[in-house]
């Protein structure tokens, strides 16, 4: 999906984020200083957003099985934007709550699709035979907080099959010097 964002530069190389780098990066921000078990930061469900820059589209809530059907409300652009009953997707940086350590969007906003594989007793091949479950990182912003925790961490991990399309399922390419 990311792989051929800049295939046509020889110096360059892009892909999605490892297991490996989410894991790096969690232990850095949690080395310096930042709480990563808090759902007290970041986009998720039933929190206010203030100061937005960016644009955001609305989901309303619409329980079937724990799952979001798709009701949206356009894409507006605010100050303020409170999610109570509702989850809103945020332009990258619209808000420097969804930030820590200037890493944007780690927790809450979209789940992340990395390049590890899951393991899961059953069926997780493709048609072909070829191994198809790979694993989401974080949580979404559909993700509500219980208490003080939030119910999914960005140190949260889940395996699902892949390609598997979700209005909040996202990635986080990265770009390799070589």
């Amino acid at each position: 999906m990311s792989r051929r964002l800049y295939s046509n530069h020889e110096y360059v190389k892009s892909g999605l984020v490892t297991g490996t780098m989410w894991d790096i990066m969690l232990k850095y921000m949690s080395d310096n200083g930042v709480d990563i078990t808090s759902g007290n930061w970041g986009n998720r469900a039933n929190t206010t957003l203030t100061n937005l820059s960016g644009y955001y589209t609305k989901i309303i809530e619409k329980s079937e099985a724990g799952k979001i059907a798709g009701e949206t409300e356009g894409f507006k652009s605010a100050k303020t934007l409170d999610t109570t009953g509702i989850c809103a997707l945020l332009t990258t940086g619209s808000t420097e709550q969804v930030k820590k350590m200037n890493l944007y969007d780690i927790s809450g906003n979209l789940w992340e699709w990395t390049e590890e594989t899951a393991y899961s007793k059953g069926s997780n091949y493709d048609v072909n035979g070829n191994y198809n479950l790979y694993m989401l990182r974080g949580g979404g912003a559909e993700t509500q907080t219980a208490g003080n925790s939030a119910l999914y961490h960005m140190y949260y991990r889940a395996g699902r099959n892949a390609p598997n399309a979700w209005t909040l399922y996202g990635f986080r390419p990265v770009l390799f010097l070589q």
